[in-house]
Protein backbone atom coordinates (compact mmCIF):
# COMPACT_ATOMS: atom_id res chain seq x y z
CA UNK A 1 0.00 0.00 0.00
CA UNK A 2 1.41 3.39 -1.00
CA UNK A 3 1.55 6.33 1.39
CA UNK A 4 -1.48 8.60 1.27
CA UNK A 5 -0.56 12.28 1.06
CA UNK A 6 -3.45 14.63 1.84
CA UNK A 7 -3.01 17.85 -0.13
CA UNK A 8 -4.83 21.17 -0.29
CA UNK A 9 -6.67 21.14 -3.61
CA UNK A 10 -8.39 23.59 -5.93
CA UNK A 11 -11.80 23.44 -7.55
CA UNK A 12 -9.92 21.69 -10.33
CA UNK A 13 -8.84 18.59 -8.40
CA UNK A 14 -5.65 18.33 -10.44
CA UNK A 15 -4.35 21.54 -8.83
CA UNK A 16 -2.49 21.13 -5.51
CA UNK A 17 -0.92 24.30 -4.19
CA UNK A 18 -0.01 24.31 -0.50
CA UNK A 19 3.67 25.28 0.07
CA UNK A 20 3.94 22.81 2.95
CA UNK A 21 2.33 20.02 0.94
CA UNK A 22 4.73 20.70 -1.92
CA UNK A 23 7.76 20.37 0.33
CA UNK A 24 6.34 17.09 1.63
CA UNK A 25 5.65 15.87 -1.90
CA UNK A 26 9.27 16.60 -2.86
CA UNK A 27 10.46 14.80 0.28
CA UNK A 28 8.52 11.67 -0.71
CA UNK A 29 9.96 11.83 -4.22
CA UNK A 30 13.48 12.37 -2.83
CA UNK A 31 13.17 9.16 -0.83
CA UNK A 32 11.69 7.26 -3.77
CA UNK A 33 8.57 6.29 -1.83
CA UNK A 34 5.33 5.46 -3.61
CA UNK A 35 2.48 7.77 -2.64
CA UNK A 36 -0.95 8.83 -3.78
CA UNK A 37 -2.43 12.31 -3.50
CA UNK A 38 -5.71 12.58 -1.60
CA UNK A 39 -7.56 15.89 -2.24
CA UNK A 40 -8.24 17.95 0.90
CA UNK A 41 -10.39 21.06 1.16
CA UNK A 42 -10.86 23.93 3.61
CA UNK A 43 -14.59 23.15 3.67
CA UNK A 44 -14.25 19.43 4.43
CA UNK A 45 -11.51 18.32 6.79
CA UNK A 46 -13.13 15.02 7.72
CA UNK A 47 -10.71 12.92 5.68
CA UNK A 48 -7.85 13.71 8.08
CA UNK A 49 -9.86 13.71 11.32
CA UNK A 50 -8.05 10.58 12.53
CA UNK A 51 -4.74 12.46 12.36
CA UNK A 52 -5.81 14.80 15.16
CA UNK A 53 -5.15 17.97 13.16
CA UNK A 54 -7.19 20.32 10.99
CA UNK A 55 -4.36 21.31 8.65
CA UNK A 56 -2.29 19.68 5.95
CA UNK A 57 0.16 18.22 5.05
CA UNK A 58 -0.84 14.92 6.55
CA UNK A 59 0.37 11.49 5.49
CA UNK A 60 -1.05 8.08 6.28
CA UNK A 61 1.41 5.23 6.10
CA UNK A 62 -0.64 2.06 6.64
CA UNK A 63 -2.14 2.73 10.09
CA UNK A 64 0.24 5.55 11.02
CA UNK A 65 -0.90 9.16 10.67
CA UNK A 66 1.70 11.95 10.67
CA UNK A 67 0.95 15.67 10.44
CA UNK A 68 3.11 18.79 10.08
CA UNK A 69 5.86 18.92 7.48
CA UNK A 70 8.67 18.81 10.07
CA UNK A 71 7.19 15.77 11.79
CA UNK A 72 6.73 14.10 8.41
CA UNK A 73 10.33 14.56 7.31
CA UNK A 74 11.57 13.13 10.62
CA UNK A 75 9.17 10.21 10.33
CA UNK A 76 10.25 9.43 6.77
CA UNK A 77 13.95 9.45 7.66
CA UNK A 78 13.39 7.31 10.76
CA UNK A 79 11.02 4.84 9.12
CA UNK A 80 12.83 4.47 5.80
CA UNK A 81 16.55 4.73 6.67
CA UNK A 82 17.53 2.71 3.59
CA UNK A 83 16.33 5.52 1.30
CA UNK A 84 18.20 8.83 0.70
CA UNK A 85 18.17 10.93 3.86
CA UNK A 86 16.36 14.25 3.89
CA UNK A 87 18.07 15.56 7.03
CA UNK A 88 21.25 13.49 7.37
CA UNK A 89 22.76 15.58 10.17
CA UNK A 90 22.20 18.54 12.50
CA UNK A 91 23.76 20.95 9.99
CA UNK A 92 21.18 20.03 7.33
CA UNK A 93 18.39 20.55 9.86
CA UNK A 94 19.82 23.93 10.88
CA UNK A 95 20.05 25.03 7.24
CA UNK A 96 16.47 23.98 6.52
CA UNK A 97 15.26 25.88 9.60
CA UNK A 98 17.24 28.96 8.51
CA UNK A 99 15.71 28.81 5.03
CA UNK A 100 12.22 28.53 6.53
CA UNK A 101 12.87 31.50 8.82
CA UNK A 102 14.14 33.58 5.90
CA UNK A 103 11.06 32.66 3.89
CA UNK A 104 8.77 33.74 6.72
CA UNK A 105 10.64 37.03 7.17
CA UNK A 106 11.06 38.03 3.52
CA UNK A 107 9.49 35.72 0.94
CA UNK A 108 6.00 35.12 2.30
CA UNK A 109 5.37 38.86 2.89
CA UNK A 110 6.32 39.49 -0.75
CA UNK A 111 4.10 36.67 -1.99
CA UNK A 112 0.93 37.34 0.00
CA UNK A 113 -0.05 40.41 -2.10
CA UNK A 114 0.52 38.35 -5.24
CA UNK A 115 -1.00 35.04 -4.25
CA UNK A 116 -3.91 35.47 -1.84
CA UNK A 117 -6.58 36.63 -4.29
CA UNK A 118 -5.36 34.06 -6.80
CA UNK A 119 -5.70 31.27 -4.23
CA UNK A 120 -9.22 32.55 -3.55
CA UNK A 121 -10.02 32.22 -7.24
CA UNK A 122 -8.77 28.62 -7.61
CA UNK A 123 -10.41 27.06 -4.54
CA UNK A 124 -13.93 25.62 -4.67
CA UNK A 125 -16.75 28.16 -4.13
CA UNK A 126 -17.77 26.47 -0.88
CA UNK A 127 -14.26 27.11 0.50
CA UNK A 128 -14.13 30.78 -0.43
CA UNK A 129 -16.09 32.25 2.53
CA UNK A 130 -13.82 30.49 5.04
CA UNK A 131 -10.69 31.55 3.18
CA UNK A 132 -11.78 35.19 2.90
CA UNK A 133 -12.93 35.43 6.51
CA UNK A 134 -9.79 33.92 8.03
CA UNK A 135 -7.29 35.75 5.83
CA UNK A 136 -9.00 39.12 6.12
CA UNK A 137 -9.16 38.72 9.90
CA UNK A 138 -5.44 37.93 9.99
CA UNK A 139 -4.38 40.87 7.78
CA UNK A 140 -6.99 43.31 9.05
CA UNK A 141 -8.17 44.28 5.58
CA UNK A 142 -9.82 42.83 2.48
CA UNK A 143 -8.12 40.51 0.03
CA UNK A 144 -8.56 43.18 -2.62
CA UNK A 145 -6.71 45.76 -0.51
CA UNK A 146 -3.81 43.35 -0.01
CA UNK A 147 -3.42 42.64 -3.73
CA UNK A 148 -0.85 44.51 -5.82
CA UNK A 149 -0.23 44.68 -9.55
CA UNK A 150 1.92 42.17 -11.41
CA UNK A 151 4.90 44.44 -12.05
CA UNK A 152 5.18 45.59 -8.43
CA UNK A 153 4.69 42.06 -7.18
CA UNK A 154 7.56 40.74 -9.28
CA UNK A 155 9.89 43.54 -8.15
CA UNK A 156 9.08 42.93 -4.48
CA UNK A 157 9.54 39.18 -4.82
CA UNK A 158 12.89 39.58 -6.58
CA UNK A 159 14.10 41.76 -3.69
CA UNK A 160 12.94 39.19 -1.15
CA UNK A 161 14.67 36.37 -3.00
CA UNK A 162 17.94 38.32 -3.26
CA UNK A 163 18.78 36.95 0.20
CA UNK A 164 19.43 33.60 -1.50
CA UNK A 165 21.38 34.91 -4.49
CA UNK A 166 24.79 34.78 -2.81
CA UNK A 167 24.50 31.05 -2.21
CA UNK A 168 23.54 30.33 -5.81
CA UNK A 169 26.59 32.22 -7.05
CA UNK A 170 28.83 29.51 -5.65
CA UNK A 171 26.72 26.34 -5.58
CA UNK A 172 23.84 24.84 -7.58
CA UNK A 173 21.59 24.08 -4.60
CA UNK A 174 21.04 25.48 -1.12
CA UNK A 175 22.40 22.20 0.24
CA UNK A 176 25.53 22.40 -1.92
CA UNK A 177 26.31 20.21 -4.89
CA UNK A 178 23.17 18.11 -4.47
CA UNK A 179 19.58 18.91 -3.59
CA UNK A 180 18.30 18.52 -0.04
CA UNK A 181 15.41 19.36 2.24
CA UNK A 182 16.39 23.03 2.61
CA UNK A 183 15.88 23.33 -1.16
CA UNK A 184 12.43 21.79 -0.88
CA UNK A 185 11.47 24.31 1.82
CA UNK A 186 12.12 27.28 -0.49
CA UNK A 187 10.84 25.44 -3.54
CA UNK A 188 7.52 24.70 -1.83
CA UNK A 189 6.94 28.38 -1.14
CA UNK A 190 7.65 29.37 -4.73
CA UNK A 191 5.73 26.43 -6.20
CA UNK A 192 2.68 27.65 -4.27
CA UNK A 193 2.80 30.87 -6.25
CA UNK A 194 3.75 29.13 -9.48
CA UNK A 195 0.71 26.85 -9.32
CA UNK A 196 -1.99 29.41 -8.48
CA UNK A 197 -0.76 32.51 -10.32
CA UNK A 198 -2.12 33.67 -13.66
CA UNK A 199 1.39 34.82 -14.57
CA UNK A 200 4.95 33.63 -13.98
CA UNK A 201 5.99 35.32 -10.74
CA UNK A 202 9.70 34.47 -11.03
CA UNK A 203 12.37 36.03 -13.20
CA UNK A 204 13.68 32.79 -14.71
CA UNK A 205 16.96 34.47 -15.70
CA UNK A 206 17.77 35.26 -12.06
CA UNK A 207 19.92 32.98 -9.92
CA UNK A 208 16.88 31.87 -7.93
CA UNK A 209 14.92 31.41 -11.15
CA UNK A 210 17.60 29.14 -12.60
CA UNK A 211 17.72 27.14 -9.35
CA UNK A 212 13.90 26.87 -9.31
CA UNK A 213 13.87 25.38 -12.79
CA UNK A 214 16.48 22.79 -11.73
CA UNK A 215 14.36 21.66 -8.80
CA UNK A 216 11.18 21.81 -10.86
CA UNK A 217 12.81 19.40 -13.35
CA UNK A 218 13.81 16.82 -10.74
CA UNK A 219 12.20 13.41 -10.59
CA UNK A 220 11.37 13.28 -14.30
CA UNK A 221 10.06 16.83 -14.33
CA UNK A 222 7.51 16.24 -11.58
CA UNK A 223 7.09 19.92 -10.76
CA UNK A 224 7.05 20.96 -14.40
CA UNK A 225 4.23 18.54 -15.13
CA UNK A 226 2.05 19.79 -12.28
CA UNK A 227 -1.17 21.50 -13.35
CA UNK A 228 -1.17 25.29 -12.96
CA UNK A 229 -4.13 27.63 -12.80
CA UNK A 230 -2.88 29.44 -15.92
CA UNK A 231 -2.59 26.26 -18.01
Amino acid sequence: MSIQHFELTGADKSIQFSPYCWRTRMALLHKGLAFETVPWFFSDKSSTASSGTETVPVIRDNDTWVSDSWNIVTYLDDTYPETPALLPNQESLALARLVESTCHTYVYPALFPIVLTQVYEVIPPECQPYFRETREAFFGTTLENITIDEATGKINLAKALSHFDAMFKTQPFLCGESVGYADYVLFGVLKWADVVSRYDVLDKTSLVGVWFDKVDALFDGHGQLAKKARD
